[in-house]
């Protein structure tokens, strides 16, 4: 941890430009970081029509002129001799360059044919959270409009999806309740199952710096003791896909010592009588069976979140890609309504996306929702979509298909061609001996800013687009702030924004028209009117007030409107302790938010004779999913160049393994060979491996690396969300049989 220390200081203390004080640009460019959704305003440094360096915008409410290591270098991505330039078709087995023209008439004659034959069913589309929101909604258009599919996914299903159900259950709407300003004024801050010094550098600082000054305390629920467990007061080690129980237990405590809020509770709630009566199961006891944690450090974590005042919960991957997954968000919101800590300063529960433009996605449909957060299955909200788009609504879906679903449609012959787009399916999916398999086995079109990437070796048609820097558009960030992103530079060679691609396969489709869009404000400017009157109303945005304003949090109604920092703030009324308080109506049709009485379930596969450890995966700082952008930095590569398996002393000691020693971590699905870090920030019985590693040469099994060889594929049953933090594995030394 000394390391990571070290940079995080260095990150605190400097700016970008104080490293490199001497260069000079022609221009600098307003943009908005393209990695993590924290949302950190930026400029783009720009010299002979390249990008030269970044500056942390100093005017900007979100990272007031810092940027994380990434960040620091993101200009550098831009330019990398890896950059894809011209289309390719596969010819005699291997990629060839080809004109844009042929490449466009290949797919859409494909997708015709194949339209023609089995009807649209057969088609699937699986794409990002790093495009822009105007992209979303014309992609979201052509998929679900014009090819009429129900094959439409995002990589926001690995990262999002059980933390955006868990919301739509307990208040009936997607979208984060609170805002940065409840990370700065909490009392008591709940880290669960997140890494915010690693994945959410800003926000990081944030709460260092509320803790400095205010004395906030920290709580952290996680099985590794990341650095933001080595600072907290209250450590909450629990056991892997415990989550359950563990809040389960800290409700108890907290009915018991009534630190409520009755009136909250009385008054907005629905389903606290279901919730206290399952809870009388879990004392602090059985929490500590449970969980692992010791049962007065469970009531001493309940007791200091109860009687604060403020208290505002971060959340992220620990939560969704464990077991228990949506039910787990709901708990949390749950714990949050129970205490009256919503809807007013330092009170939120927050979910910590991960991509740029998750939160972009899904404003405008971008995956398993319609524009607005409308849903497929009313057929009202299919009715006001297909009237603005001008189709018969019977062309759109009343149902989408998430992407392990669609693997399972290739294996069986109903899916015949795949569009990837700027993801990395041969990394990041669950068992990708499966996955790998799927692959081969359908057309494959993938559209990516970089060759090669470990999916193209799948593909029969490449196609190259453009990324953060080359094109403008907006991204909404975890605080629903939306703010713009301007094109700083073009895109090398035959490269073409994403916008532009969508509007020429839907030209030769025939829906010109509905695709004539001159710039990316016309796409947000029909967007803005789909959203008018729903939760996620943009409708006073312009792109001169985002830029102008450094970004509006939606909703905003009007062009007077000055956005919406917390929700569910309509409604005053004084508590029992006298407090004034403000709550809006909850988006479920009672106007009220439901409470969520949740048993423990055990995870499906838990450690045994032949794979005895607990295997957990995730981030590290330096590195930003499966690495398309970021090993293309040597500043980032250097410092983390290759996968490795993170595993404790005693384990250490136990299987004879040294540190640095390349062994094999095998679970029941395959098998990855990496280097040991000896560790105690995990314990006895875990082992951590991230998951950013592609295989160097998929056809070469000794260079495996990526931590999804290993993972297992069980779903959460509401949000269709693999686990990815809850399944079993074994050590073994290099040498023994596989």
């Amino acid at each position: 941890m000394t390391k990571l220390r070290e940079v995080i200081k260095h990150l605190m203390d400097k700016s970008p430009l104080d490293s490199n004080p001497m260069i000079e640009v022609d221009e600098w460019v307003y943009s908005t970081c393209g990695y993590c959704s924290v949302g950190c305003g930026l400029y783009i440094g720009v010299k002979d029509g390249q990008a030269v360096t970044v500056e942390g915008n100093q005017d900007s409410p979100v990272n007031r002129g810092r940027l994380c290591v990434k960040g620091l270098y993101e200009w550098k991505f831009l330019q990398h001799p890896e950059r894809a330039t011209s289309p390719m078709i596969r010819k005699k087995d291997k990629l060839e360059p080809v004109s844009w023209e042929e490449a466009l008439t290949f797919m859409i004659n494909k997708m015709e044919e194949i339209r023609n034959e089995k009807g649209p069913e057969a088609i699937g589309v699986y794409h990002t959270g790093q495009l822009l929101l105007e992209e979303y909604y014309a992609l979201g258009k052509l998929a679900k409009g014009v090819i009429g599919t129900p094959n439409v996914d995002s990589n926001t299903r690995l990262c999002m999806a059980s933390a955006v159900k868990g919301t739509i259950r307990s208040f009936g709407t997607d979208g984060s309740p609170g805002c940065y300003e409840d990370v700065d004024e909490g009392e008591v801050l709940l880290i669960f199952g997140a890494n915010p010094a690693e994945m959410h550098p800003q926000l990081w600082q944030r709460i260092l710096h509320n803790r400095e000054v205010k004395g906030t305390k920290i709580i952290v629920a996680d099985p590794r003791t990341t650095l933001p467990a080595q600072i907290a007061d209250i450590h909450l080690p629990l056991r892997p896909g415990t989550n359950i129980a563990l809040l389960n237990a800290m409700i108890h405590v907290l009915i018991r010592e009534n630190l409520l809020d009755e009136e909250m509770i009385d008054e907005h709630t629905v389903g606290f009588s279901a919730v206290k009566a399952l809870v009388e199961d879990y004392p602090p006891g059985r929490g500590e069976e449970l969980t692992g944690i010791p049962a007065e450090t469970i009531v001493e974590a309940a007791l200091l979140f109860g009687k604060a005042a403020r208290g505002t919960t971060l959340y992220g991957q620990g939560v969704n890609q464990s077991m228990s997954a949506t039910d787990t968000a709901a708990l949390i919101n749950t714990l949050h309504l129970i205490t009256g800590k919503l809807g007013k300063p330092g009170c939120a529960p927050i979910s910590l996306t991960g991509q740029a433009s998750a939160m972009s996605n899904r404003d405008v449909g971008g995956s398993f929702s319609l524009p607005g957060f409308r849903n497929p299955a009313n057929p009202q909200h299919r009715l006001e979509v297909a009237e603005a788009w001008k189709l018969d609504v019977e062309k759109i879906p009343a149902y989408t298909h998430d992407i392990m679903k669609m693997m399972g449609l290739i294996d069986t012959g109903k899916l015949d061609l795949l569009w990837v787009i700027g993801t990395n399916p041969a990394v990041s999916l669950p068992d990708q001996k499966s996955v790998r398999k799927s692959l081969e086995n359908v057309f494959l079109v993938v559209q990516d800013v970089y060759y090669p990437v470990e999916t193209a070796a799948y593909a029969d048609l490449f196609l190259p687009g453009a990324q953060w820097g080359e094109k403008t558009g907006t991204y909404t960030n975890i605080e629903r702030r939306v703010n713009l992103a301007n094109q700083a530079v073009e895109p090398p060679g035959k490269a073409k924004g994403d916008l532009k691609i969508f509007q020429e396969i839907a030209k030769g489709l025939g829906a010109e028209e509905g695709f004539s869009w001159l710039n990316p404000e016309e796409v947000f400017n029909e967007w803005k009117v789909l959203s008018k009157g729903r939760p996620n109303d943009m409708s006073g945005m312009t792109y001169e007030r985002l830029e102008k304003e450094q970004g509006i949090c939606w909703p905003c109604p009007d062009i007077h409107h000055p956005g919406t920092k917390r929700l569910y703030t309509a409604r005053v009324f004084n508590t029992s302790k006298g407090i004034a308080q403000e709550y809006g109506d909850f988006n479920h049709e009672e106007g009220r938010a439901r409470l969520w009485a949740i048993p423990y379930t055990p995870p499906p596969e838990s450690p045994d004779e032949d794979f005895p450890l607990w295997l957990n995966t995730g981030s590290i700082l330096e590195h930003y999913h499966t690495r398309t952008k970021t090993k293309r930095i040597p500043e980032l590569v250097i410092t983390a160049p290759e996968g490795f398996v993170e595993l404790h002393p005693l384990d250490a000691e136990r299987l004879d393994i040294r540190e640095g020693e390349r062994i094999r971590v095998v679970s029941r699905r395959g098998w990855i060979q990496v280097p040991a870090h000896i560790s105690t920030t995990l314990s006895p019985g875990q082992v951590f491996v991230p998951y950013h590693f592609g295989d160097l040469d998929p056809s070469e099994a000794h260079l495996k690396q990526a931590a999804n060889h290993l993972t297992l594929n069980w779903k959460d049953p509401f949000s269709k969300q693999p686990m990815y933090k809850t399944s079993a594995c074994r050590i073994e030394k290099v040498g023994l049989a596989q």
